[in-house]
């Protein structure tokens, strides 16, 4: 059992914790304060003469209370789950995982991590995420860092907007301002627990890293270093007002306040308890960033971001983040079939009569499904399969070859292939959130040895990282250095393998599909198409 320690931290008082062999871990911080669960968040101020009291895990945010079993059920493994309560307003809170002889003058690269789930679900009480034994790593490498997990609003408390809640104070985006607050946060109070705030490296997986690729909008420096792994603004792009005043009508129909007043149906929200507002929740509703607000988040496009040094793309945090990890799994897709409510049998005449109306020209789809293999004669779930490879190359592989362009020289690329060993519909390939769950190193004991190898020089090359090191030399576009870090495959000879190999090698198991596409069709054209399919039309 660990045992509870006093912690005096200059700013908070007294912080109590828990003390492993090597680790101190404080659960539960509060970093920011609600005053309803739709208000925005004002970051905590400390109390030197105060205490905290961070020996058991904080409150979650409202969410539908199986969805841990949901991304367990993805990456086809479990792990023991603490039970933990959910809350509107005391949600806000961090988890921080220190060296255990950390001091106030350790000065240590700091790793905050951003969970995904699709802004519905997720937390930083989920046990694959748990930054002990990752800390532990580090400190055996000789490079110990501080690591650090953040709740924030999630679903509508999150995310559902509309003119009449931003007209009475409620500002859109309130799930990435909450994390904005902890980042400021952490920025002002880390030096108390031995971090560096000026070494700070925010880490996002999925929504995460799209949330990540979002705060390079921010003028305010947030963060030092950037890993976006599987997912970028690119693929949730933040919805037009329209959209999310759509989606606002429908969720209050739902909750039976549609014939109220403005005024009174704010207040009615603002005073319901959030079991029924999570009930409300519809697989339709778009909960997700929205365009403008405080935060002026911006629709970039595939083509800005590839032409970003030409001055096409206004990106703030291209001058003060000084260099950004980015990655993806061989089957990222894989988390788009929980997504698309097509009939195997015949997805793929679907597909090709949607893409036609959306990009209006057969010749295009023809290009794409030829590509692609996709064809109405096959088997339902080989075209299943093969949408799925256009899903990732388009979704998620181009982004990391666009962001490599716009961060050239100073982007380091990874391809995560090492296959899933778990049974399941995903076993042998390398599906969408296996990367994050090598990284923290808690499925370790169910892994072989060769994949204990790949997870742990994963977890090795990201702590280099945080530290200000190259990892692996970096993605130079203009140089045709196209250097990526490989990390395993399914072929006999690279499962357990690590490598750094310069692209279209194909041991990066990654085809020239998408670019040979896009050099025809436009891959923005190509993600509002899918982007259709998507929706169900």
């Amino acid at each position: 059992m660990p045992a509870v320690i006093n912690y005096p931290h200059p700013s908070l008082g007294t912080v109590r914790g828990l003390a492993s062999a090597s680790t101190h871990q404080f659960r539960g911080i509060p970093y920011a304060s609600l005053v309803n669960g739709w208000a925005a968040p004002v970051v905590v101020e400390g109390d030197p003469s105060g205490s905290i009291d961070a020996t058991s895990l904080g409150p979650t945010a409202p969410s539908p209370p199986m969805g841990v079993e949901m991304e367990f059920s993805h990456i086809q493994q479990r792990l023991p789950t603490p039970s933990v309560h959910q809350s509107a307003t005391e949600c806000l809170n961090l988890n921080l995982t220190a060296p255990g002889n950390h001091t106030c003058g350790s000065r240590l690269p700091v790793m905050v991590f951003l969970h995904g789930g699709g802004y519905a679900i997720g937390a930083n009480s989920w046990p694959q995420y748990d930054f002990q034994r990752l800390v532990e790593l580090s400190v055996r490498m000789g490079h110990p860092v501080i690591g650090i997990n953040v709740n924030y609003r999630l679903g509508a408390l999150g995310f559902l907007t509309s003119e009449e809640l931003v007209a009475r104070g409620y500002p859109p985006n309130r799930g990435l301002l909450d994390q904005r607050a902890a980042l400021l946060w952490i920025q002002k109070y880390i030096a108390g627990f031995g971090g560096d705030p000026q070494s700070l490296t925010l880490v996002g997986q999925s929504a995460g890293g799209v949330s990540a690729t979002h705060h390079l909008q921010s003028e305010l420096p947030l963060f030092k270093r950037m890993v976006s792994m599987g997912g970028t603004n690119l693929l949730m792009r933040p919805l037009p007002h329209a959209v999310a005043e759509s989606t606002y009508r429908g969720y209050v129909d739902r909750l039976g306040l549609g014939s109220l007043s403005a005024a009174e149906r704010v207040q009615a929200l603002l005073t319901m308890d959030y079991e029924t507002i999570v009930a409300a929740f519809s697989p339709a509703d778009a909960l997700l960033p929205v365009s403008g607000g405080e935060l002026r988040l911006t629709d970039h496009t595939y083509a800005e971001i590839y032409q970003g040094d030409a001055g096409s793309l206004v990106l703030p945090g291209r001058k003060w983040c000084e260099r950004i990890m980015i990655g993806d799994c061989q089957s990222d897709g894989s988390i788009m079939s929980t997504m698309l409510s097509y009939d195997p049998v015949t997805i793929a005449s679907s597909f090709r009569a949607s893409f036609e109306r959306s990009l209006g020209s057969a010749d295009k789809v023809d290009l794409i499904m030829k590509e692609y293999g996709i064809s109405e004669e096959s088997a339902g779930e080989e075209a299943y399969d093969r949408i799925l490879t256009f899903v990732t190359d388009l979704c998620f592989f181009l982004p990391i070859l666009q962001y490599g362009h716009y961060w050239s020289g100073q982007a380091h690329l990874y391809n995560f292939n090492e296959p899933n060993p778990w049974d399941g519909r995903w076993k042998g390939r390398a599906n969408h959130i296996l990367d994050v769950a090598f990284l923290f190193q808690n499925y370790n004991d169910l892994l072989s040895e060769p994949q204990r190898a790949v997870a742990i020089q994963f977890a090795e090359d990201l702590i280099a990282f945080a530290h200000g090191r190259e990892p692996w030399k970096p993605f130079r576009w203009e140089t045709t250095d196209l250097h990526t870090r490989v990390y395993g495959g399914r072929a006999a000879e690279t499962v357990g393998q690590v490598q750094t190999l310069l692209a279209p090698d194909p041991r990066t198991e990654r085809s020239t599909s998408i670019l040979n596409l896009t050099a025809t069709v436009p891959a923005d054209e190509l993600s509002r198409a899918f982007g259709v399919f998507l929706s169900g039309h």
